[in-house]
């Protein structure tokens, strides 16, 4: 796991100062160690967190023996002793981890072959001194992140947009279209960075830069196609579940550092933790997360699973500073992301890096297994269309909708009026989050309006559902949530909130075995009524105590909008109500002190956009203004303030 970053270009010595800095700026991905490669054409740095061959052999960039190729990479490549051996026979080796794997294989088996072998998360850029060009490409599901841009009449990349903007000397201009998007879906999805210029690399896609003509080609070089289906019965299917997720279990727990697991106590993190410990033939250590008092505390569950296996659990209880920490933890995104678990989980964390240096967690269960609530309601609306006209379904969907800024309907009334919604319009209309601003974009301030007025962001969203290669609708939400809200949301919380304290989180469930088999079965395996990854949570019985397992999903509960009522009420009109976030011209006024005002009187619930614009605005105070720094606290903004 570490930081990568370079630059490719005629002025790639007089830049090397640039890179470094740049380099520095990701310390926290890569604590254990520091390279940077020079040739009068590229500049590459590394900063490395050591897992695998701890030794120098490691050490980035790396050359080739040839010093031909120079390679930069984060990430890990779970199958990499199996193509280790394949390799062997044909070149030499001077290392023991993963790294000189990559480096080997391209020189042996080419471009798209390397690619198609690798089954891991992964971001690397390799550079061929003799034929002048950068070869690049970002894992299948996107647990790695790889911005990139023309910066200096060059081409540049880096794993932080933090490095990025070091690279080009100066914080480029907002992209109003990632704007819109992040203000509509609480994140900014790739291939959009928040600055106009950079981008990040889609996933499963890979790209090459010729440094002599300036051209830059990007492909995909992997997806998940859906179809055809396997005629397998649930048992066969949850017998072959069992052994691949048991398979990417035991790669990765390949390490030579303190390895783990993060325990919720729900079904997925389970199910890991029971099988790691398995598999590590011994007691290994455990991280939980508990709270004060009794909502939302899984910590009792956590402890039947540690019990069962002999697991050594630590319980970390929430008692976060936002005040304190928002500040530094919206810094390591580089750009706005307003998922609000992005404070518990850079507590979790910092708290697993006290007895682990990699953690295995339960990221893509829910994807790869059906584990909300959008491929079930839109299986059940493909018949719902068929059965009632178009016009009682829209009568219905007005009947059952909940308005913007009222609390969610709960059990039955959710479903019907989730159901109702997406029965009113087509499937592919119907796949959207209405979340964020989404229905509240008739606010933005004039000059957004007018930047975004030929865009939505949901034709993305649209894009991931024609893309699909599927059997029904059912199965276009799947995909859609993979390839969607999975890497832009999920897996970038995921890897900039561990990386934040140098901690290392490898996922099972996304390997690509995993994938791809899960695509193949049928909805009417994976779905069973409203019971959320029905194969999987089979699987779990066969390991994970019955108490855990069959009770509802609860996730990181944060009390948010009672936060923005009391302790953080100051905080939010010192950024929102003032002349300094109301005059950047991304919204009315009007509006911005409408949603303050019936937030703070009880009125409405408006949480949930107030959180969005209170994590935009910290981080334009930091990356725009200069006026906060990650260092600082909310506190620090009211003295400047008062002053």
């Amino acid at each position: 796991m570490c930081g990568v970053v370079g630059y490719v270009g005629a002025g790639a010595r007089a830049m090397s100062g640039r890179v470094e800095a740049a380099r520095e700026q990701m310390r926290h991905r890569g604590p254990d160690d520091a390279g940077l490669y020079v040739d009068d054409t590229a500049c590459l740095g590394s900063r490395r967190l050591a897992v695998l061959d701890l030794s120098q052999a490691g050490h980035m960039p790396m050359l080739s023996g040839d010093e031909r190729y120079a390679l930069v990479y984060n990430g890990e490549i779970y199958n990499y002793l199996e193509l280790r051996e394949e390799l062997l026979g044909a070149i030499p080796f001077h290392s023991t981890g993963d790294t000189e794997v990559i480096l080997n294989g391209f020189r042996v088996w080419g471009w798209p072959a390397l690619l198609d072998r690798l089954d891991g998360m992964f971001a690397f850029a390799l550079w061929d001194s003799e034929t002048r060009r950068l070869f690049a490409a970002r894992d299948r599901m996107g647990e790695k992140p790889f911005f990139h841009g023309r910066v200096a009449d060059g081409f540049a990349f880096a794993s932080t947009l933090t490095a990025m903007t070091t690279l080009a000397g100066s914080p480029p201009r907002v992209d109003a279209h990632a704007l819109d998007a992040y203000l509509t879906y609480q994140a900014v999805p790739a291939p959009f960075s928040i600055f106009d210029g950079i981008s990040q690399l889609r996933p499963a896609h890979a790209l090459q830069y010729d440094a002599t003509t300036g051209a830059l080609r990007i492909d995909r070089y992997w997806d998940v196609r859906f179809v055809p289906k396997a005629r397998v019965g649930e048992r066969e299917a949850l017998d072959a579940i069992d052994a691949m997720t048991r398979t990417a279990v035991r790669r990765r727990l390949r390490s030579d550092v303190p390895t783990g697991t993060l325990l919720s106590g729900g079904v997925d993190s389970s199910l890991i933790t029971a099988l790691a410990s398995q598999e590590a033939g011994g007691s290994i250590d455990a991280v939980t997360l508990g709270y004060e008092g009794p909502v939302a505390d899984e910590r009792p569950y956590a402890r039947l699973v540690a019990s069962r296996y002999g697991v050594r659990l630590h319980e970390e209880i929430l008692a976060p500073s936002v005040v304190r920490d928002l500040p530094a933890i919206v810094w390591h995104y580089g750009q706005p992301l307003a998922d609000v678990s992005i404070i518990p989980n850079y507590y979790l964390a910092a708290a697993a890096r006290r007895f682990m240096t990699v953690a295995l967690v339960g990221d893509g269960a829910d994807e790869a297994f059906g584990g909300y609530a959008r491929p079930m309601i839109a299986r059940a609306a493909e018949p719902y269309r068929a059965m009632l006209p178009a016009a009682l379904r829209r009568g219905l969907a007005r009947l059952f909708a909940e308005e913007p800024g009222t609390r969610a309907k709960g059990g039955l009334l959710r479903r019907l009026a989730l159901l109702t919604r997406d029965g009113a319009t087509s499937g592919r209309d119907a796949f959207v989050y209405d979340r964020g601003f989404r229905s509240l974009r008739g606010g933005y301030a004039a000059p957004l309006r007018q930047l975004v007025a030929d865009w939505h962001p949901d034709s993305l969203y649209a894009e991931a559902w024609d893309r699909a290669v599927a059997a029904d609708d059912a199965d276009r939400a799947l995909y859609g949530d993979l390839t969607t809200y999975l890497p832009d949301q999920l897996l970038a919380k995921a890897d900039v909130s561990s990386m934040a304290h140098g901690l290392e989180t490898r996922s099972p469930f996304l390997a690509r075995e995993i994938i791809e088999y899960s695509a193949t079965l049928p909805a009417s395996l994976k779905l069973r009524q409203f019971r959320t990854k029905h194969l999987l949570k089979r699987v779990a019985e066969r390991y994970v105590p019955r108490e855990a397992l069959h009770r509802g999903k609860r996730g990181f509960v944060i009390p948010a909008s009672l936060w923005l009522r009391t302790d953080l009420a100051p905080y939010v009109s010192a950024l929102l109500d003032t002349p300094q976030f109301l005059d950047r011209g991304w919204l009315e006024p009007d509006l911005v002190r409408r949603l303050l005002r019936e937030h703070a009187d009880g009125t409405r619930d408006w949480g949930n956009q107030i959180w969005t614009l209170l994590v935009l605005e910290v981080w334009a105070r930091m990356a725009l203004d200069g006026s906060l720094r990650p260092e600082n606290t909310l506190d620090d903004l009211l003295g400047s303030n008062a002053r």
